[in-house]
């Protein structure tokens, strides 16, 4: 059943004091002479390259751990499933559905990465078939199952993207088709979750296998990059256009402000297993820790401090620390939420924070930067 929903306005791009040409160009000279005078300009030059290298190198730390992670959590679901399907151990169905949700989670840390081996042959897809806008999953997998061809997880590699990610799994485990019938061990669904589970296992042990071959590629600003520098503005710009899919797909669209308000919760991502919000809050975190850092690197925003009005990245750092409390404050299932309480106002802070921290991004922060976006994976559908 549809709901009528809210609209929520566009926020304003935070707007900074503009400069006369005249004045400019006079402090341009200023600049230039004193540098020219100063003998501590290379060692400047050299400190800040410093601090490029030392940004980009925990970014690709980071980003190893989450990739070894759900390499991990993907192991431990098809091991589960081969537990549970074949009786040999205590596993519990509920326990398969926490391990699809923990291997979701570790999925969103990685996918919006707009770089590397994420990218490569519809990897993000493989992962998790998503929008699914013809229930395609659905459909594939009951046509599957009513064959009675084995199913194996190298005969998946040759079968359609839509049956070899978590999709799939989501669908066995938490569509109100088999509430009754939940699997049962030697069953021909219990043949598919194995094979599946076992695919994508695989899947990102390759993942991570290859990530580990990108990732100093990313900390030393070569290869893919031109430079340390790059490797960073290259973040930078994988989180805006991230959070605009973020923004259009998983929250404006469900939530129905691109259809004349009426909420659809079957278009929010993950509906069937209710983790709607929790895999927006999981990207959100993972940007928010490359971007904040630690006590020994100051991150993106510690980088681009002393490159940016400083107002401009203290704004953006107040957006995440905003944003991450108004998604704390929601439920891990939006679906649910557009059901039962469309109208909810933490929902609506939570998009109206998001909307803020990404026209930040898009609007402020990419121009300052001179950066541009052109096509990406988040392109169309």
């Amino acid at each position: 059943m549809s709901h009528v929903l809210f609209t929520a306005s566009r926020p304003q791009a935070m707007t900074l004091r503009k400069t006369s040409t005249a004045a400019l160009v006079a402090s341009g000279m200023t600049l230039l002479a004193a540098a020219l005078a100063s003998p501590s300009v290379m060692a400047e030059t050299s400190k800040e390259t410093a601090s490029a290298e030392a940004v980009s190198q925990f970014a690709a730390d980071t980003l190893t751990t989450a990739h070894q992670q759900l390499a991990t959590r993907l192991a431990t679901l098809a091991a589960n499933a081969q537990q549970y399907c074949t009786a040999e151990g205590d596993t519990s169905l509920e326990t398969l559905k926490d391990n699809w949700r923990s291997a979701m989670l570790g999925l969103n840390q990685v996918n919006w990465i707009e770089m590397g081996p994420i990218l490569q042959n519809s990897r993000q897809w493989q992962l998790y078939f998503w929008p699914d806008k013809k229930d395609l999953v659905s459909r594939k997998t009951r046509a599957l199952l009513t064959t009675d061809t084995p199913i194996t997880s190298d005969g998946l590699a040759d079968q359609s993207i839509v049956l070899q990610g978590l999709g799939g799994v989501e669908y066995q485990l938490f569509d109100a088709q088999y509430a009754d019938s939940p699997l049962t061990a030697d069953s021909r669904r219990c043949e598919l979750m194995t094979a599946n589970t076992a695919y994508l296992a695989a899947s990102g042990k390759t993942l991570l296998g290859e990530w580990q071959q990108f990732a100093p590629q990313l900390a030393e600003g070569n290869g893919s990059f031109s430079d340390s520098r790059d490797a960073v503005l290259s973040l930078v710009r994988a989180m805006t256009v991230q959070l605009e899919a973020i923004k259009d797909r998983k929250l404006r669209r469900p939530v129905g402000l691109n259809n004349g308000g009426t909420a659809n919760p079957y278009a929010a991502e993950s509906w069937r297993g209710g983790m709607g919000l929790a895999n927006i809050r999981s990207t959100l975190e993972e940007m928010e820790r490359i971007w904040v850092g630690n006590e020994q690197v100051p991150g993106i925003h510690g980088y681009l401090n002393g490159q940016v009005d400083p107002r401009m990245m203290a704004s953006t750092t107040r957006d995440f620390t905003d944003t991450r409390a108004a998604f704390a404050a929601l439920p891990d299932d939006l679906a649910a939420l557009l059901r039962d309480d469309p109208r909810n106002s933490d929902l609506q802070q939570a998009l109206i924070h998001l909307e803020t921290l990404q026209a930040g991004f898009a609007d402020t922060l990419n121009p300052a930067l001179g950066l541009s976006l052109g096509f990406n994976s988040t392109d169309g559908d």
